[in-house]
């Protein structure tokens, strides 16, 4: 099994880090607070590296130019220039480059033993009432239900795609809702699905791919999206 090296050293590095900033061996003063979330963000970074997930990319090194403005010199640029600057750059690198894992599960979706096998942060769930919270890496899901309900799916500075293709929808309707922040989440319906969307976008990103059938169970899609990316693929 190929040994994980990010977090152990992560770790060690980030304990260095604060000894250091509390003995004043950094010119420029750190507070606790701004080493909590510098190592948060960095941990966001490179977790989302390793995948090429451009939103975590992206917004995890806004946030650390608005922390780091004054000594950047660029306090004139925060935040709303740099938060917009991030979100038009997630969107386009988003269209042009997809996370490592997407070519390898969208052409063999079905296939889900072999993947359990072989990529970390994968999972099955298997219950009618799903509730999902992601944060801080990158994560998909297989849901697996014969009498599917509701879905509760909260991602925050994470990317995340979660696979309905196995789900049965006994009394035709069904409820998902999403809480997307600083991260993305893409969600895989099947073709039969009649989706109505309510979602609030919050200098986010909703888009929708593939072409449904005109019968079938009536599935609500409701919550929000800020400063992340939700997309909705038809499968």
């Amino acid at each position: 099994m190929r040994k994980n090296w990010f977090w152990p050293i992560f770790l060690i590095a980030s304990a260095v880090i604060l000894i250091a900033s509390q003995l004043g061996l950094f010119s420029y003063h750190l507070s606790l607070l701004t080493v909590f979330f510098t190592l948060i963000l960095v941990a966001c970074l490179g977790s989302s590296l390793r995948y090429l997930n451009m939103s975590g990319i992206v917004f995890s090194v806004a946030f650390l130019a608005i922390i780091y403005a004054r000594p950047l010199g660029i306090t004139r640029l925060v935040p709303w220039t740099i938060l917009g600057a991030a979100l038009l750059l997630s969107i386009g690198l988003s269209m042009l480059i997809r996370p490592r894992y997407y070519r390898y599960h969208r052409s063999h979706y079905h296939h889900h033993e072999h993947h359990r096998d072989t990529e970390e942060n994968v999972g099955t769930i298997n219950d009618d009432h799903v509730n999902l919270d992601i944060s801080l890496g990158n994560s998909i899901r297989y849901i697996h239900s014969e009498h599917f309900k509701s879905a509760t799916l909260n991602v925050s500075m994470a990317g995340a795609k979660v696979y309905f293709d196995d789900v049965n929808i006994q009394d035709n309707q069904a409820t998902i809702s999403v809480d997307v922040s600083l991260g993305s989440l893409e969600l895989y319906l099947p073709k039969t699905w009649q989706v109505q969307e309510s979602i609030s976008n919050s200098m986010g990103h909703v888009s929708t791919e593939g072409t449904p059938l005109t019968a079938g169970p009536g599935v609500t899609i409701n919550g929000s999206v800020s400063l992340g990316e939700l997309r909705i693929i038809y499968i």
